[in-house]
């Protein structure tokens, strides 16, 4: 399904595709800073391949969730309960 949500966004005009990726790096950004702030962890301690691969996993994170909830809101339209 992720394979599916990644041909739709690459379907869709440039502009659009650079809009949705700018807003997924800084909802990752402010997961990332989040995430550091709880393991007290010093950002300019870490690599920029260190942050790299925390915001690349935040971006998988925010992007499994968005599919999570299409298909929730899909199930919802069809009136399909989860439980």
């Amino acid at each position: 399904m992720k394979e599916n949500i990644l041909n739709v966004i690459k379907k869709l005009p440039k502009r659009s595709r650079d809009k949705f990726y700018e807003k997924l790096r800084e909802k990752a950004l402010i997961r990332t800073r989040a995430r550091l702030v709880e393991s007290r962890v010093d950002i300019n301690t870490l690599s920029d391949e260190d942050l790299e691969i925390i915001i690349a996993d935040e971006e998988d994170k925010l992007i499994g969730e968005y599919k999570t909830k299409g298909l929730l809101a899909l199930l919802a339209l069809l009136g399909i309960s989860w439980i």
